[in-house]
């Protein structure tokens, strides 16, 4: 009865555990949609990057933001630099 009783509880706390594992994946995915929708928004031209005019906003934190110094922000760039607290 104790091994029963035992085996229960070790499911039981694993089944939980999961459980309030995957509560915090919508969060995070939350959070990267917003981002992605923030950059799509500032994409006017929708090319992908953000180049040209669109550059604007962040000039004054460009030098940070565009890692790779090609004059344009990609996605990825967009995206580490929010989560770095450099894009409002």
């Amino acid at each position: 009865m104790l091994k029963l009783m035992t085996g229960t509880f070790v499911a039981l706390a694993l089944v939980a555990g999961s459980a309030l594992a995957q509560t915090a994946t919508p969060t995070a995915a939350t959070a990267d949609a917003a981002i992605a929708a923030k950059f799509k928004a500032a994409d006017k031209n929708g090319n992908g990057t953000l180049d040209g005019a669109e550059l604007d906003a962040y000039k004054a934190n460009l030098a940070k933001i565009d890692t790779d110094k090609d004059g344009k922000i990609s996605m990825a760039e967009f995206t580490a630099a929010s989560k770095a607290g450099l894009v409002k």
